[in-house]
């Protein structure tokens, strides 16, 4: 597999069709188009009903679209090659509580009808990849919540999968498991291993993501490197200094009503987006004041979320 495209996306939509009034349509997804890198960190994000679970069970071969093509490692989603290259995560899964943790994947590997003779040593290895070797013979039933994310994570790895898709992989791990998470994922990308990411931790997504596409509605509504989604609605600080009693007086207009002053009142810093710095430093200079720095800042992923989405803007919008 080359390092480009290892899934494909052109022209995807998928209506549903049913229900009341009169069999009415919904589209999930409209013209949705994308690929992953391979051997990168690709994350799907967009608020709760923009179309990312549809687009994952696509990719599975759950689904098939209403219109438009996908391929994932170079064959279609429910084919049997396809299938084979891939481990997945669903955010809600369930196991059967009385087996233990290594019987388990021992279970799911002989699903995937691997070579038998090596299945112990495959165990074992995703067993200590998810650090549980531990507890691999207690019942899965009484593993916490973490420990049950780390046993399905588990299941996802065998075999070392080309393509690893996980649905919210770090929901209810403390702090150690979810740096052990993304420990594992850091080393499938420098294997050239890929892995397509969706979760709500959005600091999570900043500090993994290699590539991000945010859906809503069913429509991209954006799609780049997180370094380039930035840089694009990047913001520029303005540190200056002035007398803040006759600043307001001084400063043209209300454009520097949002200006935050220093503890001494006497140094402010005016963040403004990237199309009016000219215009702000011509403003300040009018008036007079000394400017101090002037840097570009990158907005965290957060807020350029919430700006890009109906999640920022509809109030409970779920982010």
């Amino acid at each position: 597999m080359t390092s480009e495209g290892i899934v494909i996306a052109d022209g995807i939509q998928k209506t549903y069709v049913g229900g009341f009034p009169r069999r009415a349509r919904k589209t999930a997804l409209d013209d949705v188009t994308f690929s992953v890198r391979g051997g990168t960190i690709f994350a799907l994000l967009g608020p709760n009903g923009a179309g990312k679970s549809t687009t994952i069970h696509l990719l599975l071969g759950f689904l098939n679209p209403t219109a438009g093509t996908m391929r994932v490692c170079g064959h279609d989603p429910r084919s049997p090659r396809a299938r084979s290259s891939l481990g997945f995560l669903p955010e809600v899964f369930a196991f059967d509580r009385f087996l233990t943790g290594r019987r388990l994947l021992e279970w799911f590997d002989a699903l995937a009808e691997q070579d038998p003779r090596t299945r112990r040593q495959r165990v074992d290895e995703v067993l200590g990849l998810v650090e549980l070797v531990s507890d691999a013979d207690r019942k899965v039933g009484t593993y916490s919540k973490g420990m049950t994310q780390r046993i399905g994570l588990a299941q996802a790895l065998l075999g070392d999968p080309e393509l690893l898709i996980l649905d919210e992989p770090m929901s209810g791990m403390d702090p150690a498991s979810r740096r052990a998470v993304k420990d594992i994922l850091v080393s499938r990308r420098t294997r050239g291993r890929t892995t397509l990411l969706s979760s709500h931790i959005l600091a999570d997504i900043e500090e993994l993501a290699d590539d991000v596409m945010i859906l809503d509605h069913g429509c991209v509504v954006a799609k780049s490197s997180l370094e380039t989604l930035r840089r694009r609605t990047s913001v520029v600080r303005i540190v200056f200094e002035a007398d803040p009693n006759t600043l307001e007086s001084r400063v043209l207009g209300d454009r520097f009503v949002s200006a935050r002053p220093s503890v001494d009142g006497g140094t402010f810093t005016l963040d403004c987006d990237e199309n009016e710095v000219n215009a702000a430093l011509a403003a300040l200079a009018a008036a007079q004041v000394r400017i101090l720095a002037v840097s570009p800042l990158q907005r965290d992923l957060e807020s350029l979320f919430l700006e890009l989405t109906d999640a920022g803007r509809a109030p409970g919008g779920n982010s």
